[in-house]
């Protein structure tokens, strides 16, 4: 038989409920840490997320001009519209970049390329340099 609950029997009851459960000051600093170690991961993840929508544009652009080519090679012209390419060439979903925008496309049948497409990028404005080109998207720049 244990001796020490029976001389002191207030010694072992004590000694339970103060390891009952964790205090307020340990739980705060586990929700402190918890904190500090998501915003690492966010701001480890957000540049990745943002090269992911890049790479999604990119991909999306290589789609519409393969499409743009059998259309082209199949009616000896460019599509009016990106929509002319809709069912037949693309899915309707198909038509937007990694963004969520639609592409900036245009015929421009008297210049050195057929048609221009375009992704106005992460801030969403055309004419600035996240611009994504269908006709330089793969180029390297140093």
């Amino acid at each position: 038989m244990n001796t020490t609950n029976r001389t002191n029997p207030n010694l072992t009851l004590n000694a339970r409920v103060s390891r009952r459960g964790f205090s307020l000051l340990e739980l705060m600093l586990v929700l402190v840490i918890l904190g500090l170690l998501s915003t690492v991961a966010a701001v480890a993840l957000l540049p990745q997320a943002e090269k992911a929508k890049v790479r999604t544009t990119k991909t999306s652009m290589n789609v519409i001009k393969q499409q743009i080519t059998a259309f082209q090679l199949e009616k000896n012209r460019v599509p009016d519209s990106l929509f002319s390419l809709v069912p037949e060439y693309l899915e309707d979903n198909g038509l937007q970049d990694g963004w969520n925008r639609d592409f900036y496309y245009q015929p421009t049948p008297n210049a050195n390329r057929a048609y221009s497409l375009v992704s106005a990028g992460k801030d969403g404005q055309f004419e600035t340099d996240d611009d994504i080109d269908v006709w330089t998207m793969d180029i390297e720049t140093e």
